[in-house]
């Protein structure tokens, strides 16, 4: 049966390429916004890799399992489910992996992380409106 595993390809589905190639295997890969990383997990930790596959590295790097990592629309954070306060939560990172930041607490029922766009209120006034972001959660 062997592990699962991250691939590219075509859009008619040839030139499958793995990606991961990684003995532990590859699972829930999520693209950056500008498409030159993937964050995935294996062996309940997360990784971030470069588009092809190389330079993976485990931005976890805990005893806890993290899972469902994904990318905020403005590729600052990554957000993704972890059971490192005894229950599972929803945290975001930055993407070296640093500043876990707990955003909600007992997401024990959720089963994935995505992010949404918030619209802009009709009362801003700011002259360089930004779009407010948060997670979206299924479950």
């Amino acid at each position: 049966a062997g592990v699962g595993q991250i691939y590219v390809m075509n859009a008619d589905g040839s030139n499958q390429t793995n990606i991961s190639n990684n003995s532990s295997g590859g699972f829930s890969p999520s693209w950056s916004p500008d498409g030159t990383k993937i964050v995935f997990v294996s062996s309940s930790q997360i990784y971030v890799m470069d588009a092809d596959g190389s330079n993976q590295t485990n931005i976890s790097n805990n005893s806890s399992s993290d899972d469902t990592p994904a990318w905020s629309p403005d590729g600052s954070k990554i957000a993704f489910m972890t059971n490192r306060d005894g229950n599972y939560s929803i945290y975001s990172m930055n993407p070296d992996g640093s500043n876990p930041t707990a955003m909600i607490s007992g997401a024990d029922n959720y089963e994935d992380v995505s992010w949404q766009s918030l619209p802009i209120s009709p009362t801003t006034t700011t002259s360089t409106p930004t779009t407010p972001l948060a997670p979206a959660f299924t479950g």
